[in-house]
């Protein structure tokens, strides 16, 4: 199948290199934030919830007919309502094709104006690959999608890869994302977590396996918090079976990842009858969304804020 290899040229470079690399100083799970909120329906449609770094847009993956697209919410502040849903136009939500349905979902927003998202668009490594684009306010329109590569000059495989999630740490740009078999159909066995780092040229490397978040269960769609210290994603690992939140942290970006806990449970998210599904952070890590037949939203608050 052809490979087409994203060295991040161009314009992806300077959202890559020169955006990226102002994102974020560390920031230290713990203490500093108060548990998290029982979760609420915000009335929102869609799934794959995700702000923007302002928080001013609210991005999610919705579709009809078994067709997936990617939407966008706006609003003017942190505190404000979302307005209505707004399609991510082609070429970065592909309109069906003589083959069938395109599926793009899984969005990623990024500083710059950029976006992450996954695809099965063809020409790709197999399953659904990570693609990149950029909006031009210019010519209101989105770039021509480009694919992070094939393994091993990318982090895509012949399998399925979820949720891209790209932090700046001490340790260099790292992207998060889960691959395995069948992640269009639920919660299939063999979804696992990898982290790639990104090389000086701008492209990724392979994922490598994050072993501490991974088990035989479905392990999927993580979502890194700012600094790389938090990490939320999805799993079945339960008895259940059941899809749940779940979320580990670490001290360092050196140090391993913390035994995940199970927030479904904990604090609670959603019902013990439905999947929740990719989870993501704010930007100021206040903010918890996820999906479940719809969009949820859980908060906490940080040591300054009032009551």
């Amino acid at each position: 199948m052809a490979q087409t290899k994203l060295m991040l040229q161009g314009s992806i470079a300077a959202t890559a290199l020169a955006v990226l690399a102002g994102v974020a100083g560390p920031v230290h799970a713990g203490p500093k934030f108060s548990d998290w909120s029982p979760s609420a329906p915000t009335g929102l449609a869609g799934g794959c919830p995700i702000e923007s770094r302002s928080g001013n847009q609210l991005f999610v993956a919705g579709g009809f007919d078994g067709s997936l697209d990617i939407f966008y919410y706006q609003r003017t502040g942190r505190t404000d309502t979302f307005g209505d849903r707004t399609k991510v136009d082609d070429p970065v939500s592909k309109p069906p094709t003589a083959a069938g349905d395109v599926q793009d979902f899984c969005p990623t927003p990024l500083p710059g104006q950029a976006l992450l998202f996954v695809s099965n668009r063809a020409g790709g490594c197999g399953g659904t690959d990570i693609y990149a684009s950029r909006y031009n306010p210019g010519k209101d329109a989105w770039s021509e999608p480009r694919n992070l590569g094939c393994a091993p000059d990318g982090p895509n495989t012949a399998g399925n890869e979820l949720s891209p999630s790209v932090v700046e740490t001490a340790a260099g740009t790292l992207l998060y994302f889960s691959t395995g078999p069948d992640a269009a159909s639920g919660y299939a066995a063999g979804q696992d977590i990898y982290e790639s780092r990104m090389r000086v040229d701008g492209s990724f490397e392979p994922g490598m396996a994050v072993t501490e978040l991974n088990t035989a269960a479905a392990d999927r769609q993580p979502n890194v918090g700012r600094g790389g210290l938090e990490i939320v994603f999805a799993s079945n690992r339960d008895a259940d079976g059941i899809g749940d939140i779940w979320y580990a942290s670490r001290n360092s970006v050196y140090e391993a990842w913390s035994a995940p806990v199970n927030l479904s449970d904990t604090v609670p998210f959603g019902t013990a009858a439905n999947d929740e599904s990719r989870p993501s952070f704010s930007w100021d890590l206040k903010r918890l969304y996820y999906g479940s037949g719809g969009v949820y939203l859980s908060t906490r608050k940080s040591g300054g804020d009032s009551d």
